[in-house]
């Protein structure tokens, strides 16, 4: 077991908590990571600067972050060039209203 209060906020420090393959794995390493934070890049930073799946505690660390501090703590460095930027922010409005905003139209579903 990893003790997390000792470990320094490095990638090595991040590969303590393993390589990320698995689910158990890849979230303590994104925890990790979001509760070292002080900003977002740096915190992204960490979760895929280690030697395992990295792209998996990458997008998990930023979705944590995401939700602590908000949009504005995303660099617009980061959402330049994101694909279907505009339908991802459009779907997050939505979500954030939940169900009783809803526009059953196009959400059929919901």
């Amino acid at each position: 077991m990893h003790d997390a209060s000792s470990a320094r906020p490095t990638a090595e420090g991040v590969e303590g908590f393993g390589a990320g393959w698995v689910a158990e794995e890849a979230l303590a390493i994104s925890l990790f990571c979001a509760l070292r934070a002080d900003d977002f890049a740096p915190g992204i930073r960490l979760a895929v600067n280690h030697s395992g799946d990295s792209d998996s505690t990458g997008a998990i660390t930023g979705n944590i972050l995401g939700c602590l501090w908000g949009r504005p703590s995303i660099p617009e460095s980061l959402l330049t060039d994101l694909e279907l930027r505009d339908v991802i922010e459009e779907l997050a409005e939505d979500l954030l209203g939940g169900p009783a905003s809803a526009d059953h139209q196009k959400y059929p579903t919901w």
